[in-house]
Order: C-alpha cells, then sequence, then structure tokens
C-alpha cells in the first residue's frame, strides 16, 4: 500500500504526495480548498472530496492522471484550470452546489502555443453531467470549441436511473 502524505494549513490542502500510484484517494473531513496545484502530476485513479470541501482552486489536479472524482454538494467553486491536464478524465458530475466554474477549468489538457506566444487552451472530448439551468450546463455550452466545433456535451443527471443517459 502506497503511503500518503497530506499537507493540510488552516483547512486549506496545499499538497498531496504518495510514494506510488494510489487507486482511490478521501480526502480528509478538516479540508475546505484543495490548493493551486495541490495534486500536481499526482498518480491517482478516482479522488473522492470530503463534504468539508467548498472551493477547488486553479490548477489543483494540474497533469495528474485522474479518472474520476466525487464532487459533493459543499463544492461552491471550481476555479480556471483546475482539472487541466488530466488526461484520463473522461466524464465529471457537477453538483447544483456549484455556481462559479473558471474559465479552462475541465477538459483542456494543455496550453499549445502560436506565433507571438498567444496561449490557445485545446480542449478534449469530455462529458458534463448537471443539471439543466444549472453552472455546469452554463459551463459547457460556453467553452469547449476547437476551431468553431463544440467537443463535448453536457448531460442531464436523472437521480431516478442507476445509469447516466447513454452509458451502457
Amino acid at each position: 500500500m502506497a503511503e500518503q502524505i497530506f499537507i493540510i494549513e488552516d483547512g486549506t490542502l496545499t499538497k498531496y504526495e504518495a510514494d506510488d500510484y494510489v487507486e482511490v484517494v478521501y480526502i480528509p473531513d478538516c479540508v475546505k480548498k484543495i490548493s493551486c496545484q495541490s495534486f500536481f502530476e499526482a498518480v491517482v485513479g478516482k479522488v473522492v472530496l470530503s463534504d468539508s470541501v467548498t472551493t477547488i482552486e486553479a490548477d489543483a489536479f494540474l497533469d495528474c492522471t485522474l479518472s474520476e472524482i466525487e464532487i459533493p454538494n459543499s463544492v461552491t467553486t471550481i476555479e480556471t484550470w483546475a482539472f487541466s491536464g488530466c488526461g484520463n478524465l473522461q466524464s465529471i458530475t457537477i453538483p447544483d452546489s456549484v455556481t462559479s466554474i473558471g474559465p479552462w477549468a475541465i477538459g483542456y489538457r494543455e496550453l499549445q502555443f502560436l506565433p507571438y506566444w498567444d496561449p490557445i487552451p485545446f480542449g478534449r472530448p469530455v462529458i458534463i453531467y448537471g443539471k439543466p439551468g444549472s453552472e455546469a450546463e452554463r459551463y459547457t455550452k460556453d467553452n469547449f470549441w476547437r476551431y468553431n466545433e463544440h467537443i463535448t456535451e453536457f448531460r442531464e443527471i436523472r437521480p431516478d436511473a442507476r445509469k447516466q443517459e447513454g452509458e451502457a
């Protein structure tokens, strides 16, 4: 079993480290914020946020191997680039409690530079689950464009169904 280290300062998880792949990481109940780059290049499968977490800061999961995350109803903010570079993350469920999602927070893998160093974020297909009229739906409609083509989709959360629409 991999040894895990959580560095927590005043309710903010500032750094997560493990000496090997961790299939599921459980964030401790004392954490209110996931800090900038706290999971930078972490080798993890799934992260389960505790109900105490309210904010996922910019670059929090930058370039990590995350494939699944459980976001509780306590989270209200997902900042810019929070999940950028998470190439294994193919879908994400955003609860109604989230009222702010920063630009390029989900589904962008890297910056591609053009002449004059103008950064252009390149998106990748990802499915975002949420409720109609939610911040998750707005974010999906406003983002994920590449060369005038919408490259991802929004799917409604159906609490009465075991599987989401389109899943086998």
